[in-house]
């Protein structure tokens, strides 16, 4: 199965921790997930939906990153593994 629909898919889902390389080289691990209703209701977050416009590029993933309380995406060569089963 391609590993970038499935770390897409289970973003969709629920929240993941995974890794990725950063362009510098370093692995990065990250937890986070693109299901708006989840996070709000599990981290009483305020995300609006169309906060998620516009962070759809070719050749990227974006997420919404729990430690970094924000939007980040990771360009989808550089994914490594899903930590969490």
């Amino acid at each position: 199965m391609n590993t970038n629909k499935t770390i897409r898919r289970r973003l969709q889902l629920s929240v993941v921790k995974f890794s990725f390389k950063k362009k510098d080289g370093t692995t990065r691990y990250a937890t986070g997930s693109t299901n708006i209703p989840l996070l709000n209701q599990l981290f009483d977050l305020k995300i609006e939906v169309k906060e998620t416009m516009g962070q759809q590029r070719n050749g990227t993933t974006p997420y919404y990153d729990l430690a970094k309380k924000g939007w980040r995406c990771f360009k989808d060569e550089s994914f490594i593994e899903i930590i969490n089963d």
